[in-house]
Parts: C-alpha cells; sequence; structure tokens
C-alpha cells in the first residue's frame, strides 16, 4: 500500500493498556539465522474500532553487526531503541522466543497463533505443549489474499494502529503484492526487496481476527481493484 497510508496509521500504542484484551498471533519462524517475526493483532471493541498490532522481532546477537555493514539495515539502532531483539549465538533461539511468547500469554489473552508451516513443526509443537491453540496458514493466494485485502481497506480508514513501528514499516515498505488472474493478492517474499515477514506475521494473525470477529472477507479492492504500492 501506499507508504502514507500506513503512516497515517502509527496510532499511539500502549501495551500496558492492552493487558488483558484478547488477541491473535501471526509466526513466521525464520531460518536459522534469519529474522523471526511474532505479532499479536488485537481486535476492536466497544468504543474504539481500531485493530491495534504489537510486533516482535529477533536475530541472531553474533550476526547482528555483520547485517547491519552487509545489508546497510539499521538492525543495531533498532535493538537500542528496544524494538529488534536478539537470542544469543550466531543463529536464532527458538527456546528463547517459545518462553517469550509464553510470557506474553501471561499479559495478554492470546486466543491463537497462527503459522507458516514451512519449518515450523518443533516450535508448534512446543507453543502447543505451553497451552497455545495454533493455526496453520498457507501462504497462497487462497488464504493470504482476504487479510491482505482487508488489511489495505482498515489502513484506508485508519483503523489500524501500529504505533510507528520502524522494523514493521520498514517491512511493509518493502512488501512486493502478487496479483492472480482472478484479482487475488498475496505478499511476494520473493519478490520483495527486502525482508516481510513482520508484515507477513501481521496478514496472518489479522485473518484470525476476521474470523472469529465475523468481519466480512468482501473487501472494497474486490470491487475497485488494487491500489498500485
Amino acid at each position: 500500500m501506499p507508504m502514507d497510508t500506513w503512516e497515517k496509521c502509527a496510532h499511539p500504542v500502549d501495551p500496558d493498556l492492552l493487558k488483558g484484551r484478547v488477541c491473535f498471533g501471526g509466526l513466521d519462524l525464520s531460518s536459522t539465522t534469519d529474522i523471526t517475526a511474532f505479532v499479536l493483532v488485537f481486535p476492536p471493541v466497544e468504543g474504539d474500532d481500531k485493530y491495534y498490532v504489537l510486533p516482535y522481532f529477533w536475530l541472531p546477537e553474533e550476526t547482528l553487526d555483520l547485517r547491519v555493514r552487509r545489508d546497510h539495515v539499521p538492525y543495531d539502532i533498532w535493538r537500542q531503541q528496544g524494538y529488534l531483539l536478539t537470542t544469543e549465538g550466531n543463529v536464532i533461539h527458538y527456546g528463547f522466543i517459545k518462553k517469550f511468547i509464553e510470557d506474553l500469554g501471561q499479559d495478554y489473552n492470546i486466543q491463537e497463533i497462527a503459522f507458516d508451516r514451512w519449518g515450523a513443526v518443533q516450535m508448534v509443537q512446543n507453543l502447543e505443549g505451553a497451552g497455545f491453540t495454533v493455526v496453520p496458514f498457507g501462504q497462497g493466494f487462497k488464504d493470504m489474499s482476504p487479510p491482505t485485502k482487508e488489511l489495505m481497506k482498515l489502513a484506508l480508514e485508519k483503523r489500524i494502529a501500529h504505533g510507528g513501528h520502524p522494523v514493521l514499516s520498514w517491512m511493509m515498505d518493502n512488501i512486493h503484492i502478487r496479483t492472480d488472474p482472478a484479482g487475488n493478492i498475496k505478499p511476494d517474499k520473493a519478490k520483495s526487496t527486502e525482508k516481510i515477514d513482520g508484515a507477513v506475521a501481521m496478514i496472518m494473525a489479522l485473518y484470525r481476527c476476521i474470523r472469529h470477529k465475523g468481519v466480512s472477507e468482501k473487501s472494497v479492492y474486490d470491487e475497485r481493484g488494487l491500489l498500485a504500492f
């Protein structure tokens, strides 16, 4: 979506005010050396029609400086500012992330966690063992198109609140959207300019919100077409 549309959704997000609220998670696990993203989306409540977004990102501690130099991305600054977390060593520590999600579950009422099936078997088993409901989420047009369109609609209506999170905003700016002949859309990781894991995790979490809130999957984009990214 146009970044000015996304930036107009930088409504404040106070994690403390969201404690105890129902929410849905999206988990996009990386390879062991790449960014892992976990995003919570909080559906509207009476008197507040916004969807609040709480994103979390991890990289291996020992590869951070190399990535800053190689990718020319300010991962080190984001970590200093608290927008990016690291796990010990030179690979992602999935046990740390599982414990982090467990701790989030103490503060927030996480109804479900949607996950990309790729490479997530052990983490899914661990989260299920911790008492979470985990739901597989396909990355094809069938699953990704409805929530991607809904995200665009909600952003145009300024009903997404992301607090201006710089890592998530960077990923939103990286997205390349692919369209099939039937007009279905989805983020295309292969053709996106850089990492989009957080955006994908947010879309998965939003879909679970939609399913549980009874929000129509029909979008304004079904009638008028897609705005250019």
